[in-house]
């Protein structure tokens, strides 16, 4: 994490006395311009040092002045025309061009009424004052010559000339730049500032627009999360940026007092007019003047914790004639507070207007367990690290407060100094009751819902559904007569809920606790209280206390005795103490219990008369029924889901006497002793039908295709189950039939094509294929030229897994353009030898499933859809014959399949004798390498052959393995080793078209077998890079023995001209180069041959064709899986073991690998050390956006980490510094390396001096940089998820996407070789 760039600079601010040192000639200026000048400078608040007023008379003024000159931050110096004549000012100056070259000080000239190349070059009065000098101080000359150096020094430092402007308009504009430099910081903020930085930069970006657009955004979040902490922070570093700014705090507490309104259009007014306040008769008086100030100036305004948004055309109006480029930034709770019409009404939009372009907004997320440790140990202990004896119970805090930044402050502080008794006892009075402080913060929110019906939704989503499927609360919320969906999203607009990416709904713990915490203050007798959960819903049954007040109980009685008893209790079948009578309910205990409408009573045993039980239940879950059947005296005829999930049913009912006519949802998965479901015609509005597991399940009734309703069907590893009713063809709804694992099932209905909105169909497992009654249909199939059962398959299906099912190439159809809308496919673990051709005719395809089918050969070519573009992308500069497969589809697997021999366009290999290339051919005797066998590894499906040598092609590169010692003579350049460097031939009249690479190279390790070899040319003439990325390696039998790799590469349409420098390489782990021959072809040059436009063309076509939003494709991504390095972090356990990620926080894009990927890319600057230095490029269109960088981290032994890793840049020209602190920092192996990749942005101008420094306790071995250059028009493009392409967002992309791609492979590959293992 980020070190707070405000806390940064404010605390650099902080060491000096005075802002400004104000140096001028007093006979000059004293009694106009510079009184003038430092009178705006005091009423600005900038704190001003001149000898008028700062010296006490008869101190030693010499003094003074010099500890002025050390404590002030800025030195405006006025040039006059007599300025030069004062020997005090030129000495003056000299000291304050001294103190410039070693601190930070600025220095800010102004010309007053002389112009820089007078001082400079001294001519005019200054000639005349130094004529004098050199008269009076001949033997002091080099005195004479220190003031002149200082003058030309100063000069050259450009400033600020008056020439013919208006003195008032001059000392405006000399304001400003001052409070530019400063940075000062306007409100007060927390001294501790965490985890803030990313969001902080992102809005920066978007006020640091300058198109001149007026925009309006909402930072929203939950309360307590920061969001006026990050509005301040923001305000503070971006005042200098606007003319007039004014931060309201506290609108909606404030406008609820009296005269509250006109009070904050008082103060706004008197922000924007700088004190000039006017005064304001009523709130209609006071909008009419806000909007006659602001429409003059550029303004940004925060309105702080607003919760109506009528409240902001309360205070400033609607239709406000905003002047160009103002921003209006509020903060709230409620997510949605602007809406389309409000924005529309507010600006005075037309309806075509873009409404998304003028409204932004920010979401604040909670703090990571890090960032919130850290925060808690400022509070807590004052440090960044906790006292040992106490980190315990400080992460137990911190994992309770759930990263909301209020908790960790108000807990942290209140613990601050005490004993670890009191701590203990404060964590476990937290479990029980909330903190009050917290409590009444986070209520606000609850409070302002606008009706009971949200506040009751939310209270039962807090009691009961936190945490389950939105779907699934939606169906069973719909039927306690809720308007559930509107609900929710007024919960999430007011961030009490999110619904997170895999549909779960999601609620802050202490949100959670603020609803419960409202529950239990109904009443202190529990039976009075509307919702009863865990142990208090046991008590109240236990004891008989309940009344009809209780809307919803539930218990987990596993959960509840394992947490008073251990784990001694999980198996609770089987415990006898669990079947004792302390843990029976008695069933009249429900009695009382009229308006119970939600009951989970997991793991309970009942006992008594069910005339008691509760009979207006809507959501009833009984995980671990204890009977065989439901009691018949059981009422549950208004339930809307009925989950029995692990029952001991054997049957449900036995007749018809329940009739559900309300039940959507019916779930008794893994109830493994339930035989059959009979009399289905009773739920008429079942919409999921859930009997996954039920392994004793033979049959399931024809009633079935009466249920018009039913969309789900789950009957995953039904073991038992033979075939299905012959009725469930009618289910026109069905959207999934699951049958996976159902070895038995033999036989699958002939009217599949009547399930119109069937769009997933899972039949992994089955033995569909091998019935007589399947072969029969075959059969006749054929004999009618209809084909196989795949034409009966509905056209809706979208996803279709068919793994184990014992396919052959019989089996398969030629035709699958039927299937338009499939976008998955599984055809793993079956003996077919290759796809149909029209495979490729599926064009919404993006996942492609063939693992371990042994027999496959041939695959033919693969749809491409906009994932393949980036394959496309990727090929016009590398040949990635593997990593072009990857990007294809999002998924596509091929593991095992060890007879695979071509997949077309991709690769394919042939007898080496078929090799067409007579170059190559007639390096080699034919007769002896034809006979000697060799293995090869195959990285696409992670298989080894035996096979004599192979032509392998690959991305129109044609390479083979040869077992041979030596390089061949006929390769004229040689040398030993993994590089070679050579110059093309000076010949104008013939262009190189193909290079010959021969690389001869024995084995050191396993490791050869992670990681494709990877092959390079270099143009270092024009610094361009072209990469060949093999999908196959020939492995030595020993490691003693050798092999030759030969490569025929086409270099036609590369830029590869006469006397260019070339270097080809090669990167491998596990193998030892040693040596390396490169011949080359030339053919006669066509004279109207354009290079530059073959190789940069098919780039520009695609980039204008697709959108790189970088955050959201990277992010997408997620983590790398199965592929592992080690990451220190710095405030929990000393190691852990994660899978690479992207690490995106303040702006900045990282990444930890363990393997070099530098060489993707072109780079610009190398070097072995920790630091590099460089100049910005000059360019009279182009500036650094971006600066690209991997640094090679190496543990020399398994060392303790004490230094927290930093990265610097350092822009030695605008002494400007920028510093990175990592919290997780990635662990090589011992002795071994790991990769950091990271991309910053950065603003770099011509001529700009740069260095780029990394301090770690690890040994850093080399560092890598690329500059990414953008033109002047691109550097408005702002840094939100947002943001459409640009030039060097794509060159970001373009680096790091295929790292991850590939990294997902590796991950994939790895959980392949498992699932390998455990078979």
């Amino acid at each position: 994490m980020a070190v707070s760039t405000v806390h940064h600079q404010e605390s650099s601010i902080s060491r000096y006395t005075y802002h400004v040192f104000l140096s001028f000639r007093g006979a000059d200026t004293r009694k106009n311009f510079t009184d003038h000048l430092y009178m705006a400078l005091v009423q600005a608040g900038i704190h001003t040092f001149r000898d008028d007023d700062e010296i006490e008379r008869g101190e030693n003024i010499r003094d003074k002045i010099e500890r002025a000159l050390q404590e002030s931050k800025i030195f405006i110096i006025v040039f006059s025309k007599n300025y030069a004549s004062s020997t005090w000012c030129l000495n003056e100056l000299v000291k304050i061009m001294e103190h410039r070259k070693f601190s930070k000080h600025i220095v800010l000239p102004i010309f007053y009424d002389v112009n820089p190349s007078q001082v400079k070059k001294q001519t005019g009065s200054f000639a005349e004052a130094f004529a004098t000098h050199e008269e009076s101080f001949k033997s002091e000359m080099d005195m004479v010559q220190r003031w002149r150096a200082a003058l030309r020094e100063v000069a050259d430092l450009g400033g600020m000339l008056l020439e013919d402007r208006h003195e008032s308009q001059f000392i405006q504009d000399i304001i400003t730049q001052v409070e530019n430099k400063l940075h000062r910081t306007t409100l007060h903020v927390p001294p501790y500032l965490v985890g803030i930085d990313f969001l902080v930069t992102r809005i920066s970006w978007w006020l640091g627009d300058e198109s001149n657009k007026v925009g309006i955004a909402t930072i929203c979040g939950i309360g307590g999360i920061g969001k006026t902490t990050i509005a301040k922070v923001v305000y503070n570093l971006n005042v200098q940026r606007f003319e007039s700014c004014s931060f309201l705090a506290n609108v909606r507490e404030t406008t609820e007092e009296r005269n509250g309104l006109v009070h904050l259009q008082r103060q706004l007014i008197s922000d924007i007019l700088k004190g000039k306040a006017k005064k304001i008769y009523n709130s209609d008086d006071g909008i009419i003047k806000i909007k006659e100030a602001i429409r003059r100036r550029r303004v940004l305004l925060v309105l702080d914790d607003v919760d109506d948004s009528e409240k902001i055309t309360e205070i400033i109006g609607a239709k406000i004639p905003f002047h160009p480029g103002s921003k209006i930034i509020i903060t709230s709770r409620h997510r949605c507070l602007l809406s389309d019409p409000f924005i529309r009404h507010m600006f005075d939009l037309e309806a075509s207007s873009s409404y998304g372009d003028l409204c932004k907004v920010f979401e604040v997320k909670e703090l990571a367990f890090n960032e919130s440790l850290q925060l808690f140990d400022w509070y807590a202990f004052g440090q960044n690290d906790p006292i040992d004896s106490y980190m315990e119970y400080a992460k137990s805090i911190v994992n309770h407060c759930g990263g909301l930044p209020l908790a960790l402050q108000v807990l942290g502080s209140s613990l601050s100094g005490k004993s670890i008794n009191v701590w203990k006892s404060a964590l476990e009075k937290l479990k029980a009751i909330p903190d009050s402080k917290i409590q009444k913060i986070l209520r606000i929110s609850y409070d302002s819902l606008e009706d009971d019906h949200d506040k009751n939704l939310f209270l039962d989503i807090a009691c009961v559904f936190a945490g389950k499927d939105k779907d699934y609360t939606t169906t069973i919320l719909d039927g306690c007569d809720y308007y559930t969906a509107i609900g929710i999203e007024n919960l999430i607009n007011r961030s009490l809920l999110v619904v997170n990416e895999k549909n779960k709904l999601m609620m802050h713990q202490m949100i959670r606790d603020v609803g419960r915490n409202i529950i239990r203050q109904e009443s202190p007798n529990l039976g009075k209280r509307s919702r009863l959960w865990h142990k208090d819903a046991f008590d109240a049954l236990k004891e008989k206390i309940g009344t009809k007040t209780i809307k919803c109980l539930t218990i987990d009685l596993q959960r509840l005795l394992e947490e008073k008893y251990g784990k001694i209790v999980a198996n609770h079948s089987k415990n006898s103490f669990l079947m004792s009578n302390e843990v029976d309910i008695e069933i009249d205990a429900f009695a009382k219990m009229q308006r119970l409408k939600l009951l989970q009573l997991d793991y309970v045993k009942l006992k008594g008369d069910y005339r008691d039980f509760p009979r207006s239940l809507i959501w009833l879950s009984w995980h671990g029924f204890p009977q065989e059947y439901l009691p018949t005296n059981l009422d549950i005829s208004k339930l809307v889901v009925l989950e029995m999930l692990n029952s001991s049913l054997k049957r449900v009912w036995n007749d018809t006497k329940y009739f559900l006519p309300n039940l959507k949802i019916l779930n008794l998965s893994h109830s493994h002793d339930l035989l059959k479901i009979l009399n289905l015609s009773c739920l008429h509005s079942l919409e999921r039908l859930m009997l996954k597991d039920c392994t004793k399940l033979i049959e399931v009734d024809q009633s079935i295709g009466e249920i018009k309703t039913l969309t789900i069907l789950n009957l995953k590893g039904c073991k038992s189950l033979r075939k299905l009713p012959k009725t469930i063809g009618s289910l026109e709804c069905l959207e999934e039939l699951i049958l996976s694992g159902c070895s038995t099932l033999d036989d699958m209905p002939r009217d599949l094509q009547n399930m119109k909105s069937l769009r997933v169909l899972n039949l992994d497992g089955t033995a569909i294929c091998e019935s007589n009654s399947w072969l029969s249909w075959l059969s006749l199939k054929r004999s009618k030229e209809l084909g196989f059962f795949w034409a009966s398959l509905p056209c809706s299906l979208v996803k279709l897994s068919l793994e184990s099912c014992r396919l052959s190439d019989d089996a398969m159809p030629a035709d699958l353009s039927y299937l338009p809308s499939l976008k998955s496919l599984n055809l793993s673990r079956n003996p077919i030898r290759s796809l149909p051709k029209s495979i490729s005719r599926l064009r919404k395809l993006d996942e492609l499933l063939l693992t371990c089918c042994k027999d496959l050969q041939w695959l033919p070519k693969l749809p491409i859809n906009l994932s393949g573009l980036r394959m496309k992308m990727y090929q016009s500069m590398y040949s990635y014959a593997s990593l072009s497969l990857l990007l294809s589809l999002k998924r596509f697997i091929l593991f095992g399949c060890e007879k695979l021999t071509e997949i077309e366009g991709v690769f394919k290999f042939e007898p080496f004798e078929n090799f067409e290339v007579e170059e190559i051919k007639c390096l080699f005797n034919m007769d002896s390498i034809s006979s000697i066998q060799l293995q090869v590894y195959n990285y696409l499906t992670d298989t080894k052959m035996i096979t004599t040598p192979q032509v392998f092609h690959e991305g129109g590169i044609t390479s083979c393995f040869v077992s041979e010692s030596e390089v061949p003579i006929s390769f004229e350049h040689r040398c030993k080793g993994p590089k070679i460097s050579f110059s093309l031939p000076q010949n104008p009249g013939e262009k190189v078209s193909w290079l010959n690479l021969c690389i001869k190279y024995s084995l050191v390790s396993d490791e050869i077998f992670e990681f494709l070899p990877s092959v390079y040319i270099v143009n270092e003439t024009k610094e361009l890079v072209w990469a060949y990325f093999s999908s196959f390696i020939g492995i030595p039998e020993t490691k003693s023995d050798t092999i030759l790799w030969v490569i025929h590469w086409p270099v036609k349409d590369y830029q590869l001209e006469n006397g260019d420098l070339v270097s080809c390489k090669l990167i491998s782990s596990g193998l030892e180069i040693k040596e390396f021959g490169v011949t080359y072809v030339a053919e006669k040059k066509d004279t109207h041959e354009d290079d530059s436009r073959l190789y940069y063309q098919g780039n520009e076509d695609i980039w204008r064709k697709i959108k790189v939003k970088v955050n959201e494709e990277l992010l997408n991504l997620g983590s790398s899986g199965n592929v592992k390095v080690q990451i220190y972090n710095y405030f929990e356990e000393p190691i852990i073991v994660a899978s690479p990620q992207v690490l995106y926080d303040c702006g900045i894009i990282s990444m930890f690998v363990p393997y070099d990927f530098a060489c993707w890319g072109r780079y610009s600057h190398h070097v072995i050390g920790n630091k590099v230095s460089f100049t910005v490029a000059r360019s009279s269109s182009q500036q650094i956006c971006w600066i690209n960088f991997m640094v090679a981290l190496v543990a020399e032994d398994d060392q303790i980490f004490d230094f927290l890793s930093r990265i610097e840049i350092v822009n030695e020209t605008k002494s400007t510094t920028w510093t990175y602190h990592r919290r997780f920092t990635g662990i090589p192996k011992a002795k071994n390396a790991l990769y950091w990749l990271s991309s910053w942005r950065f603003m770099g101008e011509d001529g700009d001096r740069v260095s780029f420094t990394v301090f770690s306790d690890l040994y850093v071995k080399e560092c890598v940089i690329d500059l990414i250059y953008e033109s002047d028009d691109n550097l408005l493009h702002k840094c939100n998820s947002t943001y459409e392409h640009s030039p060097a967002t794509s060159a970001i992309f373009r680096w790091l996407f295929p790292v991850f791609v590939y990294l997902l492979f590796m991950s994939q590959r790895s959980l392949y070789r498992i699932q390998c293992l455990d078979k």
